[in-house]
């Protein structure tokens, strides 16, 4: 009897550690469930967050889109009204540039037509007055009257004389554009044309190897117009043909004056060559003839 007692107390004292174990492992099996919910509920707190950031991410970039749009839209508008705006800048410029060369050219029609009147009230006033019932006065009075109203040059105006002139020029016809500037010149000295014609009248005459005649009118065209812009160019044009004649001092004379009043200009520049070809030209050979 007491043997069974002792054997039942050991199985109990054997027993209590796998009881105390089985507990130890319980609480962590719940610790550990614990843990595993914590986890997901914080997996889904993140899932719901990367949502959240997913669609406000969607709405920033709709709005920029939309902002964009309207900046593209905006700045397409402002281009059209620019380019519209820029085209009518251009227009007006070209109806004022235009209307400039119009009243530049009736400027100097009606310059011309002053100069010539003189000269054509002249022609047809009597040297001997007679009495306003003289018949041949009063038929001179009326022919001066129509002459005029009359167009000058037979009803050609100068700015159509200088072009028909000039288009003889650049055609290679020197000796017709030879005769329309001389023509030019006569009936409209003043005009601001003139020097221009002056200086071409120049070059039609060298090209025919007129070289004096040249030479004559490009002195006239530094002696006439001194503040056209003609001058450095007939300076220079009337060396080269002194050279042509074998006039190296009168053809230095030339080019040193371009070069000296009207420096870095093309004329004066090509007038520094000539100059240069002068210095480094031989001297003339000595004559050989007996006297």
């Amino acid at each position: 009897m007491r043997r069974t007692a002792i054997v039942a107390v050991i199985a109990g004292l054997a027993a209590l550690p796998a009881q105390a174990q089985n507990r130890e492992h319980l609480q962590m099996a719940a610790e550990l469930r614990i843990l595993q919910q914590q986890n997901q509920e914080l997996a889904n707190a993140l899932a719901q967050a990367i949502q959240l950031l997913n669609e406000t991410a969607k709405t920033l970039n709709s709005r920029i889109d939309q902002t964009n749009d309207a900046m593209r839209k905006g700045f397409a508008d402002q281009s059209i009204t620019l380019g519209t705006a820029a085209g009518d800048a251009r227009k007006t410029l070209a109806q004022t540039q235009d209307l400039a060369t119009r009243l530049g050219e009736l400027k100097e029609e009606v310059s011309a037509l002053r100069t010539s009147l003189p000269t054509l009230i002249s022609r047809l006033t009597p040297t001997d007055a007679g009495p306003p019932s003289d018949p041949e006065l009063a038929a001179a009075a009326a022919a001066a009257t129509a002459a005029i109203q009359a167009p000058p040059a037979g009803g050609v105006t100068p700015q159509r004389m200088y072009d028909t002139a000039y288009e003889d020029y650049a055609l290679g016809r020197f000796a017709p554009a030879v005769a329309g500037f001389e023509e030019f010149l006569k009936t409209f000295p003043t005009s601001p044309r003139a020097p221009s014609a002056q200086y071409y009248l120049g070059e039609a005459e060298f090209y025919q190897n007129r070289i004096e005649q040249s030479i004559a009118a490009y002195s006239l065209v530094i002696q006439n117009y001194p503040k056209s812009e003609q001058v450095p160019w007939a300076y220079y044009r009337r060396g080269m043909a002194q050279s042509r004649l074998q006039q190296s001092a009168a053809a230095r004379t030339s080019f040193e004056a371009v070069v000296k009043q009207f420096p870095e200009t093309e004329p004066a520049i090509l007038a520094l060559s000539q100059l240069q070809r002068l210095d480094s030209a031989p001297p003339p050979a000595p004559s050989t003839r007996k006297p």
